[in-house]
Formats: C-alpha cells, sequence, structure tokens
C-alpha cells in the first residue's frame, strides 16, 4: 500500500502548483499573445477583449466551455474575506475573467496568474481552486515585433 501512495505521489509531482506560485501582475504583462505546446492560443487586448482557440488543449479534464471563444476580459478583485468581483477598473491582479461572447451554456472561464524561473504563465480554469498541469498551461509567445523608441 505504501508504494502505491509513494508512486502515485511520484506521478502528480508535476500537478502541484504547475507554473510556480500566484503572480500579482500589471495589465501591460497581461496584454498580448499566449499559447501551449498543445496548439492553445489565446490572445488578451489591450482593448479587453480576449479571443482564443483551440483552449480544450489548455484546460485540464473536461470543460463547458467552447474550444474557440471571443469576448471580453476583466481582473478579479483582490481576495479579502473571500469576495471577489470582476470590474474593468482593476487594472492588476492575480486571477482573470474571461467572460464569454454570446455561449448559450453556461461558462465561467478565468486565467490563473503564475509566476515561475521562466516567467509568467497562464492556466486556464472553470473551477478556480482546481490547476493546470505543465501541459496545459499558456505561456507568453515572444513578440516577434521590433520595439520602438521615442527619438
Amino acid at each position: 500500500m505504501a508504494a502505491l501512495v509513494a508512486a502515485l505521489a511520484w506521478a502528480c509531482s508535476g500537478c502541484a502548483n504547475a507554473g510556480g506560485e500566484a503572480a500579482w501582475i500589471d495589465q501591460t504583462e497581461l496584454v498580448g499573445e499566449w499559447s501551449n505546446p498543445g496548439g492553445a492560443s489565446l490572445h488578451l487586448g489591450a482593448d479587453r477583449v480576449v479571443s482564443g482557440r483551440s483552449l480544450h488543449s489548455a484546460m485540464l479534464g473536461g470543460t463547458r466551455c467552447p474550444d474557440a471563444m471571443e469576448g471580453h476580459w476583466s481582473f478579479y478583485s483582490p481576495v479579502e474575506g473571500h469576495i471577489t468581483y470582476v470590474d474593468a477598473a482593476f487594472t492588476s491582479g492575480d486571477h482573470v475573467n474571461l467572460a464569454v461572447k454570446g455561449e448559450a451554456r453556461p461558462c465561467g472561464l478565468s486565467a490563473l496568474i503564475r509566476r515561475n524561473g521562466q516567467g509568467i504563465n497562464l492556466c486556464l480554469v472553470e473551477d478556480p481552486d482546481s490547476d493546470c498541469s505543465a501541459e496545459e498551461l499558456l505561456h507568453r509567445v515572444p513578440s516577434t515585433s521590433p520595439v520602438r523608441t521615442p527619438n
């Protein structure tokens, strides 16, 4: 029995806190393109518009959410007394609401923000008490446009 418990703990060692610890970031760090090796991609615009495709490869287990989506994003309020709400006025946070536009079925999709040695990662979840494995995590896509500096 002890060997079984040890094997299960070892097998899921990549499950706990995949992507690192919770991270508080500013919206400028969040805006951009995100993807994972499974083909999921997510665009978070400065105008608070969100779009994604192949999102099922970024979510652990089954989901009621669509594989492709469009909508709006907002930060959740800081957690004080476990009461949270979404407000477009928030410009930073560690948890982002992804409001799916036009979806008839309920889909409470959000992104948990994590930081590890490689940088910021996003973990897409329906239940904020769940987490991602390393395979589902979304990583920032490096920018291909040159950075312009003012003269």
